[in-house]
């Protein structure tokens, strides 16, 4: 009889054990468990919608539309930012195009398999200026402070670059193993690393700030639009988040 006794009081104290961590994992899904700050600014995910990309890739903001790197057929697709409806299409001039950036203007794009970065023209698509950098494989291109962010693969490291002259001003290593996507929000870059499902707020020193699970299982390009951090994922979903204070 003690045993019997004391097989059903273990029972449901399990039960309100495993329901208590449960909760307790769903109240902190979107912070990193690693990051002794995370809890402070906790992730919120507004909205989602879809890409009309079939492999999306990079991502940009323009003041009115979500910009999508499409890696199927190497162009760039301009959204809208409420249900994810394509606006209209540009064809890159760059093979392999990964990221692409808006410097208040004009678009930028850069490759994988090019070292050259193209600013082109937003409405027509045609080539405004050529940068060669020499040596890299990009994977994501940001427009912030009057320069550009460049992520390169072969180094692991984001380049500061002189948008006229093509020059290196300043790099810094990459807190993850890969970059996928890089924003700037006016303060701080963002990068994004689909290996290890997280997303990481730098200084543009390359001060490592925050980081967060992504909320996504394939995170790749970001964007900022001057209040929201997007994200979008390899099943073509867009995170649009904020996060609390």
């Amino acid at each position: 009889m003690k045993v019997a006794r004391t097989k059903t009081w273990r029972f449901p104290s399990l039960i309100v054990f495993s329901l208590f961590c449960l909760a307790a994992c769903q109240d902190r899904i979107f912070d990193n468990p690693f990051d002794p700050d995370a809890e402070k600014v906790p992730l919120e995910i507004v909205s989602t919608i879809y890409t009309t990309a079939r492999i999306p890739l990079g991502l940009t903001w323009d003041g009115s539309t979500l910009w999508n790197v499409d890696g199927g057929d190497n162009t760039l697709r301009s959204l809208n930012r409420v249900n994810g409806a394509q606006v209209r299409t540009l064809v890159s001039p760059l093979p392999g195009t990964t990221g692409l950036a808006y410097d208040g203007q004009d678009l930028w794009v850069c490759s994988r398999i090019r070292v050259d970065v193209y600013k082109i023209n937003i409405l027509n698509g045609d080539v405004q200026r050529r940068l060669n950098l020499q040596r890299g494989s990009f994977t994501a291109v940001e427009f912030g402070e009057e320069s550009l962010w460049l992520a390169d693969s072969l180094s692991n490291k984001v380049l500061r670059v002189d948008p006229e002259t093509g020059e290196i001003l300043f790099s810094f290593n990459n807190p993850g193993t890969r970059i996928d996507g890089l924003a700037y929000d006016g303060l701080s870059l963002w990068i994004s690393d689909a290996s290890t499902l997280t997303l990481y707020r730098v200084s543009t020193d390359g001060e490592l700030e925050l980081t967060y699970i992504s909320p996504g299982q394939s995170p790749r390009g970001l964007a900022y639009d001057g209040q929201s951090l997007w994200n979008v994922d390899g099943d073509r979903r867009i995170y649009q988040m904020r996060f609390r204070n």
